[in-house]
């Protein structure tokens, strides 16, 4: 056997680095840290199987990830195939995010390191965090809510435990009420709103205490739900017909229609405004929108199916939220 040169080998593994180099060229190429911009999208972009963050003030792409440059498995790549929840957590350091694949994952956007991921079912449409760090997913396929134990070290997980819940899109935690909400298909095709309890066993995590708590007695399709910010006792909901307002402050909750807006795939507003994904192709577009319909920018060829702006959720999590499940 021939002796291989220094030459060869060097350049062996600078292939072999290149194949799972990420190609965020700002971040990466540049070996300088990731600076989050002021005002911020983060967007889940189902043509390239990839997160991408954009400056909303200069319209560039500042940071992507996708699961090819991140070396995640061949065996688990097709689990990314379109990206469906986009969330910044632990102080925007982090992404959670699903695909329509089955994946939820947690990012780190300081390196891209994928810090926890795992299947949750065949058209996953959301995820959330639970006060412990463990994770919370809604698929709609199965119509299931699924729980999962989350270990930064063993990186790769499993459902721990299922509640059905048919047609599921959403999930959001409540830190004020120690709750969580989601939405559900009933018979006829309306939509309800659900809260559940955690039980807080970080080891076996299991939603309890299921209460239908809204029916919208004409409407169906409930799709996104996301805490308004500004408002600490209110959820967006985007249904078939309309986007609403679910106001939490009463034990009993009510609901608002705020926007006659059809299909919409994702809302979130914050000091710079509402930000909207409109679907111009089946349930995708190529950028998001305002409350009023007016294109905020465009990316030619892109397929956004969720955009959220950067900013902190304290509806969800504390002021100072960190991974406590080692870095």
């Amino acid at each position: 056997m021939k002796k291989l040169s220094l030459f060869a080998i060097l350049l062996g593994l600078t292939i072999s680095l290149a194949a799972c180099s990420d190609d965020d060229t700002i971040a990466v190429a540049q070996n300088k840290p990731f600076q989050l911009p002021e005002k911020a999208y983060v967007l889940a972009e189902q043509s390239r199987r990839a997160i991408v963050i954009r400056d909303a003030e200069t319209n560039q792409n500042v940071w992507s990830w996708d699961p090819y440059t991140a070396c995640v498995p061949s065996a688990h790549q097709n689990w990314f195939i379109n990206p469906s929840e986009v969330k910044p957590v632990f102080n925007k350091r982090y992404i959670l995010m699903t695909a329509s694949g089955g994946a939820v994952a947690l990012i780190r956007l300081s390196d891209h390191k994928l810090m926890f991921y795992a299947n949750c079912g065949q058209n996953p449409h959301s995820a959330e965090l639970l006060p412990d760090g463990n994770i919370v997913t809604a698929e709609s396929r199965s119509g299931e809510i699924n729980t999962f134990v989350v270990d930064t070290l063993k990186v790769l997980g499993m459902k721990a435990n299922t509640v059905k819940l048919g047609n599921a899109h959403n999930v959001v935690w409540d830190q004020k009420r120690a709750c969580v909400y989601a939405t559900a298909t009933m018979q006829a095709g309306v939509t309800a709103l659900f809260r559940f309890k955690y039980n807080g066993d970080r080891n076996n995590p299991k939603l309890t205490n299921q209460q239908r708590i809204y029916t919208f007695e004409k409407e169906s399709g409930g799709h996104d739900l996301f805490p308004v910010v500004g408002a600490e006792d209110k959820l967006w909901l985007t249904a078939a017909s309309a986007v609403y307002q679910v106001d939490l402050s009463t034990d009993t909750p009510t609901c608002e229609k705020v926007y006659s807006l059809p299909d919409i795939k994702s809302v979130c507003n914050g000091p710079d405004g509402v930000l909207m994904l409109s679907p111009t192709e089946e349930w995708w577009a190529e950028g998001l929108t305002n409350e009023q319909g007016k294109a905020l920018f465009q990316m030619d060829g892109a397929k956004i199916y969720k955009g959220r702006w950067m900013i902190d959720n304290t509806f969800s999590y504390p002021v100072k939220h960190e991974l406590l499940l080692g870095e």
